[in-house]
C-alpha cells in the first residue's frame, strides 16, 4: 500500500539535504584508484591505442609513434600516447553538418 506523506516547506528542505549529505559522505568514502605509472610496456601501448602490437612495432620502426628503449624493450608515455592519438583522432560530421555543408556550397555556386 502507498503511503502520502505531506510534508511543508521546512520539513521537505530539511530532508533533501540529509540526502544530499549522506550521498557526499557516500562518495568520499569510495577509495581512489592507485595511480598508473607514466611508464608502460607494449601491450598496455596496444590497450591504450587501440593498435594490434604488428602495426605498433611497425610504427616504432617508422619512428611514428612516441617510443623509448630500455634494453631491447620498448617503453611508452601513457601521457605521450594519449597525445599522440589525440592528435590523430578526426571528429566525423554529423548528417545534418554534411547536409548544411552541401546546402551553402550549392547556394555560393547559383550566386
Amino acid at each position: 500500500m502507498t503511503q502520502i506523506i505531506q510534508l511543508n516547506y521546512e520539513e521537505l528542505e530539511a530532508a533533501i539535504k540529509n540526502c544530499l549529505r549522506e550521498a557526499v559522505a557516500e562518495i568520499k568514502a569510495i577509495p581512489d584508484l592507485p595511480k598508473l605509472p607514466d611508464r608502460c610496456t607494449l601491450p598496455e601501448a596496444c590497450e591504450i591505442t587501440g593498435l594490434s602490437k604488428s602495426l605498433i612495432y611497425k610504427l616504432c620502426m617508422d619512428g611514428a609513434i612516441p617510443r623509448e628503449k630500455y634494453g631491447k624493450r620498448l617503453v611508452f608515455s601513457r601521457k605521450a600516447l594519449n597525445e599522440w592519438v589525440q592528435a590523430r583522432t578526426v571528429i566525423i560530421p554529423s548528417p545534418d553538418e554534411i547536409m548544411t555543408d552541401r546546402l551553402s556550397e550549392t547556394a555560393k555556386k547559383r550566386v
